[in-house]
């Protein structure tokens, strides 16, 4: 008697086994996914005790709460971050702008995570007008983050030495140079930007230049080996079933607005 309790116990228990892989396999997600996240206040930060916080940080923490899908999010340079997925060691990289060349190496989803422009900082004093950024030449001197897109304009001209770039680890770095007068204009993004100024209290020294009236959407991209057992159009439909939450606009407001 105590045998067949036993192995009805045992066989119930690898029944309830296989309708959870069942299930999770269905959904075309597994339950756990690791993310790394280049430092790119709003985004992603370290606060003064090295925890992560930033809007996809408190974003992921929504999609856990409502969703159940779990997330690991390491902060990290954004170099080592394109390697770790790369190689697969790690599952996904945010935010990332889309490029043919990072599309060879990594898995687009169909939905992006966020939307936004791209932007110069200069001195206030200084007196620069940017219509076409190729027309900026060997004159100025321009700091943007290491292997970070700026969009398709800036890029090309940069891979056509059309403008002169010198690239450095992070945002903090950037304007550093910019406001020490070791570079002419910083390349960024606007919520980074702006974020950057009122951190800093540089609103009274530096000016944000527009170059373009472009929005440009930023992805969660996946690794090859991630994508090859997993959904990863099924992960991001996940993440918008927080978008109509009272939970995701309050994220919104305190981040980006």
């Amino acid at each position: 008697m105590k045998w067949s309790n036993l192995l009805r116990h045992n066989v119930l228990v690898f029944l309830l086994f296989l309708t959870s892989f069942q299930l999770v396999a269905d959904d075309g997600m597994t339950d756990t996914i690791s993310i790394a996240a280049p430092l790119s206040a709003p985004f992603a930060f370290e606060d003064e005790l090295g925890e992560p916080q930033g809007f996809l940080i408190e974003l992921f923490y929504l999609v856990e709460i409502k969703t159940g899908l779990k997330t690991n999010i390491t902060i990290m340079p954004w170099a080592r971050a394109m390697h770790e997925v790369k190689v697969g060691r790690i599952d996904a990289l945010m935010p990332a702008f889309y490029t043919k060349e990072r599309a060879e190496i990594f898995v687009y989803p169909k939905l992006p995570l966020t939307e936004s422009s791209t932007v110069f900082l200069k001195r206030a004093q200084d007196d620069i007008v940017i219509d076409d950024i190729t027309q900026l030449g060997e004159d100025k001197l321009i700091v943007k983050v290491r292997s970070m897109s700026m969009g398709q304009v800036f890029d090309d001209a940069q891979r056509a030495r059309k403008i002169k770039v010198v690239e450095v680890n992070d945002y903090y770095q950037g304007i550093q140079m910019l406001v020490n007068s070791r570079v002419d204009l910083f390349a960024s993004i606007d919520y980074i930007s702006m974020f950057l100024l009122k951190k800093r209290n540089l609103f009274d020294k530096v000016d944000i230049l527009k170059y373009s009236t472009e929005t440009i959407p930023s992805f969660l991209v996946f690794s090859q080996s991630f994508a090859k057992q997993n959904d990863v159009n099924v992960f991001m439909e996940k993440v918008y079933e927080v978008h109509d939450t009272k939970e995701y606009k309050a994220l919104v407001n305190k981040f980006l607005k």
